[in-house]
């Protein structure tokens, strides 16, 4: 998939935005976060997606990662119910250790990337 800024500015507010509400029901208390570059890059790696990503900084994976959320949301493969629980099923309490918050997110939401790869795909079949 080429990079698109619109989506991946798109997919920036749409994951931000899921996280919070997996990180709320994970917390039971309400709450709001921002998803780094950093986690999204660990999340494509984790669900096996950077490998033709390799001249991509972090930011380049980051927008990468946004710009296949937004994508899968606008194309109707990704609802927030399903989101939202596959986030927050596969969070740990590592998410409140700031020295591990990062690579706490991107285990997170790795699941959820490579679900909306599968399905693109085969939307795209």
């Amino acid at each position: 998939m080429e990079l698109d800024r619109g989506l991946a500015k798109l997919g920036d507010a749409i994951v931000n935005f899921l996280f919070s509400l997996a990180l709320t029901e994970f917390l039971g208390r309400p709450t709001g976060d921002r998803v780094p570059n950093a986690s999204l890059a660990i999340a494509l790696d984790l669900a096996g997606l950077s490998k033709d990503l390799k001249r991509m900084d972090k930011h380049g994976k980051g927008d990468y990662a946004e710009a296949l959320i937004a994508k899968a949301w606008l194309n109707g493969l990704l609802n927030v119910e399903e989101a939202v629980r596959i986030i927050r099923e596969n969070l740990t309490e590592d998410v409140t250790d700031f020295s591990k918050k990062k690579e706490a997110i991107g285990r997170a939401l790795a699941p959820l990337l490579k679900l909306i790869a599968e399905r693109i795909t085969f939307a795209q079949a």
